[in-house]
């Protein structure tokens, strides 16, 4: 699901708390912070900044804490397979402008997206120093009218030197029929209040991300990571009325201290 995380703060506290275990042997714990600029929702026109706490801890049995993916387990496989499970709050979508998270009054009368707890379940193959391919689903395990979505990516390491990373990433977006609907469709009590002419979505393709994301390295502590994202949207979503634009871009940059 294209949801932002509620779990920044939570999970920074919970970071903190958990800090003197934390830098034991074997964990890897990054902070940071940084700004996003996004479209204010889903096929919106309009842009908003928004602020990146970051915070990441892997244990060495594979659990980890990370502001952007929730509690989670990654279990590695033989011959370069793994599976990674994990569990977040995913705020959803507001039919007025919103300073955080997703939201516009050009949707006004639409009624807002609820939050949702989502489980994520990704499987996938690494190649040796090629990057990687993987399939994933977003799950809400509460509210469940808002469906499933899934995702099919590739990861190519472009360039990797001592100092900076250049990974390219293609990502392409399904959704069920619920979740399509919810986010593309215009029900007809929404068309009522709203004035957005009745729209209805089915299930599949609805989108395609391409990004790249550059990491450079100051010294083993200090790093900056920016990364760039374009989406395409395809198929029924493309035509929805409430997608102001069949392109839009995501810039964020994040600096962080890894201990």
């Amino acid at each position: 699901m294209k949801l932002r995380s509620a779990f920044y703060l939570v999970l920074a506290l919970a970071g903190f708390a958990v800090s003197s275990a934390a830098f034991a042997d074997g964990y890897d714990v990054t902070v940071g912070a940084g700004v996003d600029l996004a479209p204010r929702y889903l096929g919106s026109n309009e842009y908003h900044f928004t602020p990146i706490p970051y915070l990441n801890v892997v244990t060495p049995v594979g659990i980890y804490i990370d502001t952007t993916r929730g509690v989670g387990y990654t279990l590695n496989l033989p011959h370069n397979f793994y599976i990674d499970a994990s569990l977040n709050y995913a705020i959803g979508r507001k039919d007025s402008n919103e300073s955080f998270g997703s939201g516009s009054d050009t949707l006004r009368g639409m009624g807002d997206v609820p939050n949702a707890l989502i489980t994520s379940l990704t499987a996938g193959y690494r190649f040796a120093n090629v990057g990687s391919v993987s399939v994933g689903a977003d799950i809400p395990l509460s509210n469940r009218s808002i469906g499933d979505s899934y995702r099919v990516a590739v990861e190519v390491p472009l360039m990797v030197t001592a100092s900076d990373v250049l990974t390219t990433k293609a990502v392409a977006h399904i959704g069920s029929s619920d979740y399509n609907q919810t986010m593309f469709g215009v029900t007809g009590s929404q068309s009522a209040a709203s004035g957005i002419r009745k729209y209805s979505v089915g299930g599949g393709f609805n989108a395609v991300d391409v990004g790249l994301t550059w990491t450079h390295m100051f010294n083993k502590h200090w790093s900056v990571s920016t990364s760039g994202v374009l989406t395409r949207f395809v198929g029924d979503s493309a035509d929805s009325p409430i997608v102001q634009g069949r392109v839009s871009a995501n810039l964020a940059t994040i600096a962080s201290y890894k201990f």
